[in-house]
């Protein structure tokens, strides 16, 4: 098995948002009134991620409240007047990115600048997996969920994840806001990251790891593996899917008036990965990263 389990690990969760505009691009409000609402809201990290503008906003951060420094690129593509989105997490302020660039361009700025690189909302920009093959080498996630999307009903990007994995592609799963504005856009994605300290160092040093699951509400509490079986604790759930490529996997369901609290899977020895989703009767989901059996 090939996987960072956050439940096993030292340190306490630390909620996060990974994805955030203000008015220095396209976002209705500014970077104070920005990072206040975030904190006020009960968060302990976001990261700063205005289109083309670089942020130099870490010396912000506080004993409370963490700040990351990130940017969104986008390039379009040749195919359809699609536009692929890159967000990056933790960068420098001087770092080189322009409008002119190619999509290829920007991820090679990105990793090369060592930060973490997110595929944003792939179903909203219409990027399927075979056109995108050339672009998941390197990347460390692909958002699941993207608050702002929901929009036009593409707020999910499950299927993409799945298809990506199953093609061989290791890839975390991230929720997030991608906040422009103040309702409808925020609060409503998130990562629980498990660290050390509220430090740039230790959180991004777990988030690197997949030391993280993703929620838009439920809470996943425990996840171990023991002889070739896993078990997950979580908080009142109507479903819990243990997803692997195709259709191998199972998806548990409470019966009318009840609610699960723990399920069990047994590997069968043809999983080429293996993903938790956590329902629960609000329409919260929360997502584990892929556990790799091979």
């Amino acid at each position: 098995m090939h996987w960072t389990n956050p439940f096993e690990m030292r340190g306490r969760w630390l909620k996060g948002n990974l994805h955030t505009h203000t008015t220095r691009s396209d976002g209705s409000v500014g970077v104070d009134e920005r990072l206040d609402a975030y904190r006020e809201a009960g968060y302990d990290f976001i990261a700063l991620t205005d289109h083309f503008v670089v942020s130099s906003d870490a010396g912000r951060s506080t004993s409370e409240f963490l700040v990351l420094d990130g940017v969104e690129c986008h390039a379009v593509g040749p195919e359809l007047g699609e536009v692929w989105h890159l967000v990056g997490i933790d960068v420098p302020p001087a770092l080189p990115v322009d409008r002119a660039m190619s999509v290829e361009e920007i991820k090679a700025v990105l990793l090369d600048a060592g930060a973490l690189t997110v595929f944003a909302h792939p179903y909203w920009s219409g990027n399927t997996v075979q056109r995108s093959l050339n672009i998941y080498d390197g990347l460390w996630a692909m958002e699941v969920f993207n608050a702002t999307t929901l929009a036009v009903g593409k707020g999910t990007s499950r299927v993409h994840w799945d298809d990506a994995l199953d093609w061989g592609v290791r890839l975390h799963g991230v929720a997030v806001d991608d906040c422009h504005h103040g309702e409808g856009d925020t609060f409503m994605g998130w990562v629980m990251v498990r660290a050390q300290a509220l430090t740039r160092e230790a959180v991004v040093d777990a988030l690197r790891r997949g030391a993280f699951y993703s929620t838009t509400g439920p809470r996943i509490e425990e996840v171990t593996i023991t002889d070739g079986h896993i078990r997950v604790r979580c908080s009142p759930a109507t479903s819990v899917t243990f997803i692997a490529q195709r259709y191998h996997g199972r998806r548990f369901v409470a019966e009318p008036g009840y609610r699960l609290h723990e399920a069990h899977y047994r590997f069968t020895g043809e999983e080429t990965y293996v993903r938790i989703e956590v329902w629960d009767a609000a329409g919260g989901t929360a997502w584990t990263n892929p556990i790799y059996c091979r």
